[in-house]
């Protein structure tokens, strides 16, 4: 691969910058999806959708385990994690619980799990 499709694809997609290739069913990025017929390619931006609602959330939340409860306000604090990191992170919330013997899972009790992961984060 070229050195300059490269950077494009890691530093971001600009149609100045896009191989002079056909692209049949496109290529996505963060932000745009990208088509072209043999010309200057065509960007049509990504609608920002939501992944989860509250409900939703506490729907999986309950689920996940059945010793562990989660608590409204403790559900909004991850209604917007993307849906298919939802599971790891429920699972992640309820092994912290596990290991300090915590049954409910409220407010309080999720702010410590997101100190420790962005203490465990700054040692990177």
């Amino acid at each position: 691969m070229k050195e300059k499709f490269y950077n494009a694809i890691v530093n971001g997609v600009k149609a100045s910058s896009f191989p002079r290739v056909p692209v049949d069913y496109g290529y996505r990025d963060s932000t745009y999806f990208w088509y072209t017929k043999f010309r200057k390619p065509i960007k049509c931006p990504i609608p920002n959708v939501q992944t989860n609602n509250l409900e939703s959330v506490k729907y999986a939340a309950n689920r996940i385990d059945p010793d562990i409860k989660f608590t409204e306000e403790a559900c909004k604090m991850i209604v917007k994690v993307p849906r298919v990191f939802l599971k790891t992170v429920l699972n992640g919330c309820v092994s912290y619980a596990k290991e300090h013997n915590i049954k409910v899972i409220d407010e309080k009790v999720m702010k410590d799990i997101n100190d420790k992961r962005r203490a465990e984060k700054g040692k990177r």
